[in-house]
């Protein structure tokens, strides 16, 4: 079992997990029993890496993409040199809280600073359905990024930003191109509830015992189910 009077590190992904679902979230972390991934989103990785390439060059001459120049914002891409390690997946903008021994990260896509050296936070959303939507993750998605922006000692906006790609269904066959429009979504952001829900993650991963699920969770359903039957099998088979 790992030592948990270590250093505990938690990602963004890790926060939203123990919200899902506080068990799922402990038996990831002591016996890596993880939930069967989702398929990989190969195409947004690419529009996220196509447009982190198109906004360096706007950053490079200080100036803003149009998506955003269009909506008369006194800013500018933040170019700090922060910014590598906080698109980094591996390291990303994180906050170690000493008190509770943990680290509390995530890997922005983009941030925004405005004439006040306050920052928001932009996030790259591709889509291909009729309608964009904010979902309940995308929120707290921005809200944990601006909470830790804000431990940091960065001031902060209220709000941060959305740049969907929106896959545009209306040209009459694919030519071997995919076209896009570009949609920014401007959201309130809410960072108050993240310092509680980060220290209760941070008690429930140094339990030594799983906690007890208030909500059903098919994911441990199953994981239960596959304990009751390796006891009642032969012990030559396995599943």
């Amino acid at each position: 079992m790992p030592n948990f009077s270590n250093t505990l590190k938690i990602s963004r992904s890790g926060l939203k997990l123990f919200l899902d679902c506080p068990r799922c979230f402990w038996l990831d972390l002591h016996h890596k029993v993880k939930r069967p991934p989702g398929y990989p989103y190969t195409l947004s990785a690419a529009v996220d890496y196509l447009v982190k390439q198109e906004f360096d060059k706007y950053r490079e001459k200080g100036t803003l993409p149009p998506v955003f120049a269009k909506e008369g914002l006194d800013a500018k891409l933040y170019s700090g040199p922060e910014m590598s390690e906080w698109r980094n997946n591996f390291k990303g903008i994180s906050y170690f809280d000493e008190d509770l021994n943990a680290i509390l990260y995530g890997a922005v896509d983009d941030v925004l600073q405005f004439f006040d050296k306050s920052l928001a936070v932009i996030d790259y959303k591709s889509s291909g359905s009729k309608e964009i939507t904010i979902y309940d993750d995308y929120q707290k998605q921005m809200d944990i990024y601006t909470h830790i922006l804000n431990l940091k000692g960065f001031e902060t906006q209220p709000h941060a930003y959305f740049v969907f790609y929106q896959v545009q269904k209306d040209g009459g066959g694919f030519q071997n191109v995919l076209p896009f429009k570009e949609i920014l979504k401007r959201i309130d952001v809410n960072p108050s509830w993240v310092s509680d829900v980060f220290e209760r993650a941070v008690q429930t991963a140094r339990q030594e015992n799983p906690p007890i699920n208030q909500n059903h969770c098919d994911h441990c359903h199953y994981v239960d189910r596959v304990v009751e039957i390796q006891r009642i099998l032969p012990e030559d088979v396995n599943i």
